[in-house]
């Protein structure tokens, strides 16, 4: 067992530059044998061992008395322990989040506040597996089904991560080393409890080698988890320039890749974990079905000019109207030019038809369009609802009014009413230019 931890220390270089470190205790197998180990080895590698105990305040005096079985342990092993004490269903409903998700956040806060060099916690290869499944069962990428890494940054290592569950019992009791059990663990009220006690022992009538054969598949699918991030690191270098991104060099890549380094642009500006909806929305930009996204409140990502950026705080475009000067018109958002035509188009109309003199704006209110295929009447803000333009974007829109009549609008075309016909005489169209 101890040669087995070495080898995981070494292979991964767990303790590499490594002078204190702080065992994450809680009384129960895992953690007792790691620290046993890890007083076992300071010599070895010249490390100075403490304890952390985190009391969650769940179990009333179950919890009370895992914390003085800590404090009984680290005292005849002479390890100096740091007993933080946290009322996790508090925090739990204050946040609004379950309680093991909870007591894992905040034990991490605890880790985090200690002056050592790494923080060693007690996963095993067993708690990796009923990961791996746990989050199979949810749906995942290939991370996901990689387990439990045996270093986590920026200082948490894991060294009874190649040890199974059996062995870890198995070493504690040719020790005699006691501990105390969780009577939370026993139960199969938590989804991971279940995967422990019914679907694990289920797989093992399959394949009495199931540990070490889920392990082998981790490794191989944490190799190549590990070269697909390392290429995606290269995309996003290549893709990165002035603080935007380009979309023909991300439009070139495979999908596995593309989606890696949105994954990385989503996680630098939102609060919380990356959706699967979000790297959605980024590739909807990339491909050209949308042109701005908000992937959190007031964060947006923006296409323009081949290239993607975050931006934050978009306000609406504001209302404008221009009119049209020797059939030119400069707007806002582009310089709009009438000319005569010779043929029929999308962005061409009859002249003739024209009464009231032209103008050209952003929306006004009543503003109605028919479409010329389908001869259907809608408002220009359904119309624009139902082509998933922003709000904020919509005053961009360019509208060429006739009076109150609207007779061609900007990325749709010319109203029915204007359209070009056996009858028409005189064609004009409009063309933007910059």
């Amino acid at each position: 067992m101890i040669c087995k931890v070495i080898s995981t220390v070494e292979r991964y270089g767990l303790l590499d530059n490594v002078r204190s470190v702080a065992v994450g205790v809680s009384g129960g197998a895992d953690s007792v044998c790691l620290l046993n180990i890890l007083t076992t080895l300071k010599d070895k590698y010249g490390i100075i061992v403490k304890a952390v105990h985190v009391n969650h305040n769940i179990r009333g005096e179950e919890a009370l008395r895992d914390e003085n079985f800590v404090r009984k342990l680290c005292n005849d092993l002479g390890v100096e322990l740091k007993v933080f004490s946290v009322d996790v269903r508090a925090e739990a409903k204050r946040l609004g989040i379950g309680e093991e998700e909870c007591g894992r956040k905040v034990r991490y806060e605890c880790f985090a506040a200690l002056n050592c060099d790494a923080v060693a916690v007690a996963h095993s290869l067993s708690d990796s597996i009923e990961t791996m499944l746990f989050n199979l069962a949810r749906g995942t990428a290939i991370k996901g089904l990689c387990g439990i890494p045996p270093f986590r940054k920026p200082n948490i290592i894991r060294p009874l991560i190649c040890c199974t569950r059996n062995e870890i019992e198995l070493y504690c009791s040719e020790n005699k080393l006691d501990y105390v059990t969780d009577s939370t663990n026993l139960t199969c009220d938590y989804m991971r409890n279940h995967i422990r006690h019914k679907l694990i022992p289920d797989i093992g009538h399959i394949n009495s080698a199931f540990e070490k054969s889920i392990s082998r598949c981790m490794d191989s699918l944490s190799e190549d988890s590990d070269y697909l991030d390392c290429a995606a690191e290269e995309l996003y270098n290549n893709a990165f320039c002035d603080g935007a991104f380009s979309v023909p060099v991300l439009k070139e890549a495979h999908i596995a890749l593309r989606k890696r380094v949105f994954h990385r642009i989503l996680s630098s500006y939102m609060i919380k974990d990356v959706d699967k909806k979000h790297v959605l929305l980024l590739e909807d930009i990339v491909s050209g079905k949308t042109s701005k996204a908000e992937i959190a409140k007031d964060i947006y990502i923006v296409s323009e000019n081949n290239k993607i950026f975050v931006s934050h705080g978009i306000k609406a475009a504001e209302e404008w109207k221009s009119i049209f000067l020797g059939g030119v018109a400069q707007t806002p958002y582009g310089r709009f030019c009438l000319s005569r035509a010779y043929a029929e188009g999308d962005d061409t109309f009859d002249a003739g038809l024209i009464k009231c003199g032209l103008y050209i704006s952003s929306r006004q209110p009543g503003d109605s369009f028919t479409s010329k295929k389908r001869k259907i009447t809608k408002s220009l803000k359904k119309l624009f609802n139902e082509m998933k333009i922003p709000a904020e974007d919509r005053n961009r829109v360019a509208v060429i009014h006739d009076g109150n009549n609207v007779v061609w609008v900007e990325g749709i075309g010319v109203n029915s009413y204007y359209a070009v016909s056996e009858a028409t005489k005189e064609f004009l169209t409009v063309k933007k230019e910059g």
